[in-house]
């Protein structure tokens, strides 16, 4: 997460937490590679000074001033950030209940957690990184106590030699969908109540998210993730459960279950003569370019999470003709939820009278905000609604639903949904009008009937279609 996302949460009354808002957020290791080692005689003299320096500069605003993971940014990210006084790491390169090497600590703080808001921390020289690293160890016994063991991996057979249905069979045989559902979307049935050696609620990893996984996506990280662990994490060591030759069919298997994401904050719906699709599997849509945009759960009035995040993308395509405009979008929920906390989306949009800027949904509604334009649909209900809103109280959005249509499919973990409105509503009064000559803004929000307390919203996207395509 950037310095900039979280700017609403400074607490600029103290100059230096002000620039303490760099993170080392969550679990603090990602599986070291060789091409990001640094030979030992490349490195600096430990200096306690310079790396207390620069752990209070980028670390402390999450990591707690004493490393106790109590910083003042702690309560509002998930998952919480590190402990480091316990020496427990996640993501190593070494046996479970050992520390992590040099190596491994370099590259986490060089390559950032992906799917966390641990950042990269390229920016920092070589010296002050590893001033880190040797800082970090300082905070805990456990180096001095327990040296570390590498994993022993064994030999990878490279993709053309591994065998993905053997690694389906090692997937089902371990027991693997229990957690991440038999396709990997994360929707197990223990998935919902798993909790970390703290007693915080996580959720397993949806495994066709590769852009999410946090020790890494390659085969060789997730090898190593089977034979290593995650350490607090109800990720178990499978070192004597498996063969290092069935651990490698199962780590290129899982790697198998990644669909590639495309990330665009500018979307370019496609113009198609006549009817626009209605339903999900009309071939027309792939005529449009798909276009992921993450989602972030709301937080608190108090600024603080309360609830691990379930929906953390969607996935959208969008077609035009001259009359209308129709989205097909798709997201990974768990659960299929209908009853008195459905699952939903609400597209939403600025109002026609709408001028200037609007703050990400992440902290609106605010004073003095503006109300949006809510395309919401419903699993409960089954029915969709436009209302002009002004705010996200879901039992408040009865009103007209205009010419919005919609329709949705759940199978295995995915909901699908196909939404079609009027480029120009004559209802509500008010409704936005989608541009033919410029941007039109669109952002998400998407609720987990399963998770009922979190709400996930995504920053504003914009539409972008051009006049010359409709003459």
């Amino acid at each position: 997460m950037c310095y900039a996302s979280f700017s609403m949460f400074r607490t600029p009354s103290d100059p230096q937490l002000f620039h303490q808002l760099g993170l080392l957020s969550a679990a603090l290791l990602v599986v070291w590679v060789a091409s990001s080692m640094v030979e030992a005689a490349e490195r600096p003299s430990p200096d306690r000074q310079a790396g207390q320096a620069a752990y209070m500069q980028s670390c402390a605003r999450c990591h707690g001033v004493t490393g106790k993971g109590d910083g003042l940014d702690a309560a509002r990210f998930y998952p919480r950030p590190r402990d480091l006084e316990l020496g427990v790491y996640k993501f190593r390169t070494t046996i479970s209940g050992s520390p992590p090497t040099d190596e491994d600590l370099f590259h986490t703080i060089t390559n950032g957690l992906p799917g966390s808001n641990m950042p990269d921390w390229r920016h920092l020289d070589d010296a002050t990184r590893w001033q880190l690293v040797y800082y970090l160890k300082s905070l805990s016994s456990f180096f001095e106590d327990v040296e570390p063991e590498p994993v022993d991996l064994g030999d990878d057979p490279g993709p053309t030699r591994a065998d993905l249905a053997q690694g389906q069979a090692v997937y089902k045989t371990l027991g693997c969908a229990a957690c991440h559902g038999i396709t990997g979307r994360a929707n197990g049935p223990s998935a919902a109540g798993l909790v970390d050696d703290w007693g915080m609620p996580i959720r397993s990893a949806n495994l066709t998210q590769g852009w999410s996984y946090r020790g890494g996506r390659e085969p060789r990280d997730i090898m190593t993730r089977l034979i290593a662990g995650i350490d607090g994490a109800g990720m178990p060591s499978y070192a004597e459960a498996v063969s290092p030759e069935d651990a490698w069919h199962l780590a290129y298997y899982v790697a198998s279950l990644q669909e590639p994401a495309n990330w665009n904050m500018i979307a370019h719906p496609v113009y198609l003569a006549g009817a626009l699709p209605e339903s999900p599997d009309d071939p027309r849509w792939e005529q449009a370019v798909q276009n992921d945009v993450r989602l972030r759960n709301v937080v608190t009035a108090a600024g603080e999470w309360e609830h691990p995040p379930t929906v953390t993308a969607v996935a959208f395509r969008a077609v035009y003709n001259d009359e209308a405009v129709a989205f097909r979008i798709s997201w990974s929920d768990p659960t299929q939820d209908a009853d008195a906390a459905p699952d939903g989306l609400a597209l939403m949009l600025k109002p026609s009278e709408a001028v200037g800027d609007t703050v990400t949904l992440q902290a609106w509604p605010y004073r003095g905000a503006p109300s949006l334009d809510a395309c919401y649909w419903s699993a409960g209900t089954e029915a969709t609604t436009e209302q002009l809103v002004n705010d996200f109280d879901r039992a408040a959005w009865d009103g007209d639903s205009g010419a919005l249509r919609g329709t949705a499919r759940y199978d295995d973990g995915r909901w699908t949904l196909v939404l079609q409105r009027p480029l120009h509503p004559a209802a509500p009064k008010g409704a936005a009008a989608v541009t033919t000559d410029g941007f039109t803004s669109i952002a998400f929000a998407v609720w987990d009937g399963g998770n009922p307390e979190a709400r996930a919203v995504s920053p504003w996207v914009d539409l972008s279609i051009r006049r010359t395509a409709l003459e």
